[in-house]
């Protein structure tokens, strides 16, 4: 059996990349999920305590699981508001960005586009419609000489002729 040697063709394109599971839409679904799980299991939690033991032996327990919940959402407040002031803060950042960098440069880039603008028209009246202009001329003086030329030998060969 002979093997041939045929090279493999090189491509420069990556391959595809395979689609990810993990998209935005599902792992927001699996958090709503996660989230009214827990809710739902604290308030079966809560009910079977109520209706399975006494209350006032419950009544403790539930007091520091509250107290417990309170310094959380106090915890988690406080983490909502800095986060908040750095978003803030990026957005006065990026608003600085803005005037400071991008509007320049945006108005720089339009006076060149103008002064290109003007280089062409310039360009354009005073070079290549001239140029044109003698280009044309030079053709129609050829074309000229070159019947006057034919003629010329047609009147020869006529007196030749004769």
């Amino acid at each position: 059996m002979m093997e041939t040697n045929t090279p493999l063709p090189i491509t420069t394109e990556p391959p595809p990349a395979a689609p990810s599971k993990w998209t935005i839409k599902r792992i927001t679904t699996i958090a709503a999920g996660a989230l009214i799980g827990v809710i739902l299991l604290v308030f079966v939690i809560g009910v079977l305590l109520a209706l399975l033991t006494d209350a006032t032996q419950t009544a403790p327990r539930i007091q520091i699981i509250r107290d417990i919940v309170i310094i959380i959402l106090a915890l988690q407040g406080i983490v909502i508001l800095v986060a908040l002031a750095v978003l803030i803060l990026q957005v006065a950042r990026l608003i600085n960005l803005l005037q400071n960098e991008v509007i320049p440069i945006l108005e720089n880039t339009k006076d060149t586009l103008n002064t290109a603008k003007g280089t062409v028209e310039f360009v354009s009246g005073n070079v290549t419609e001239p140029l044109l202009r003698a280009s044309g001329f030079a053709a129609g003086l050829r074309v000229l000489v070159s019947e006057m030329g034919g003629i010329r030998r047609a009147i020869r060969r006529e007196q030749a002729e004769r």
